[in-house]
């Protein structure tokens, strides 16, 4: 039979096939590696590893503006991945958040705030999420985000940093630990330049340094991990307007998300683009139906 005398498939049988093909070839995507230095989380921690995430965002970082920054990041995030965001927009010193009852409903707690100075009822929630040891990711401002006995705790204890003060605005070369260049939060991820290093007193020593910067004058950790509470704990002190802008740290938090969550990035992608072929098909069928049946 020529190609011109051909008989389409039809429609079902095309997507069962296309269907088979795809799924043979996400089946050999791997999985990222386990890293050893992590404790084993606690068994009612542990999610679907292909399941969808829910991220709510606390923003109120004026200086480093954070609100600008987030919100294309996370257009991305949620076209992407199978990611759903809620958001509480602030500022500076803020004295409430709009919408903060979300944050009970969500995965994990991706926090970029600076000296916010809330009603304790509002505190009360947010400090319940890191008690309950849930996921967090903190950006830059994020170690003092809010009064100063919440920062005391929230930076020492859950962070595991001690934030002091920071450099000039000067360039800082970003580069990941040689020792940890098999955890998960660091793949996909190369060197890049930054600004204003932080300082930073001594880290708990359960803590995992997976980046430092450097300014010429100094050498700090910028980018760390820990569990509190049996909850993964992401914190790194970049976030400048720029760093937004560059593959590699918007991947860095891509790959927090998804390790502080114990989502599986490889198969939430796969997962995300049989979705996508599964409408596509749908589309496709339906509108074959539709021209197939007679004009009336």
């Amino acid at each position: 039979m020529t190609i011109a005398n051909a008989v389409p498939l039809p429609v079902p049988a095309t997507f069962r096939i296309l269907r088979a093909v795809f799924l043979l070839a996400t089946a050999a995507i791997a999985p990222f590696p386990a890293h050893t230095a992590d404790p084993p989380p606690k068994p009612a921690d542990v999610a679907d590893p292909g399941a969808s995430i829910t991220v709510h965002v606390i923003s109120g970082s004026k200086e480093y503006e954070s609100e600008s920054s987030l919100k294309p990041f996370l257009v991305d995030l949620e076209m992407h991945y199978r990611v759903k965001v809620t958001a509480s927009w602030g500022s500076d010193g803020g004295e409430t958040l709009e919408n903060l009852d979300a944050l009970k409903n969500a995965d994990l707690l991706l926090l970029f705030a600076r000296r916010m100075k809330l009603p304790e009822d509002q505190m009360k929630l947010i400090r319940a999420h890191w008690e309950a040891g849930r996921p967090i990711v903190g950006i830059r401002t994020a170690s003092h985000a809010f009064q100063e006995a919440d920062n005391d705790t929230f930076d020492r204890q859950v962070l595991g940093g001690s934030h002091q003060s920071h450099w000039a605005d000067e360039p800082v070369k970003v580069t990941n630990r040689p020792d940890q260049a098999d955890h998960p939060v660091l793949r996909g991820v190369a060197p890049f330049v930054s600004r204003k290093l932080y300082k930073r007193a001594d880290l708990l020593k359960d803590v995992i340094i997976l980046q430092t910067g450097d300014n010429g004058k100094d050498i700090q950790p910028v980018t760390f991990t820990r569990v509190h509470n049996g909850g993964r704990i992401f914190y790194t002190s970049l976030g400048v307007p720029e760093d937004f802008k560059k593959d590699n740290f918007r991947r860095l938090l891509i790959n927090a998300i998804f390790w502080t969550t114990h989502r599986d990035l490889e198969r939430m992608i796969a997962a995300t683009r049989m979705q996508r072929l599964n409408s596509l098909f749908v589309g496709l069928a339906v509108n074959r139906r539709a021209q197939a049946s007679p004009a009336r």
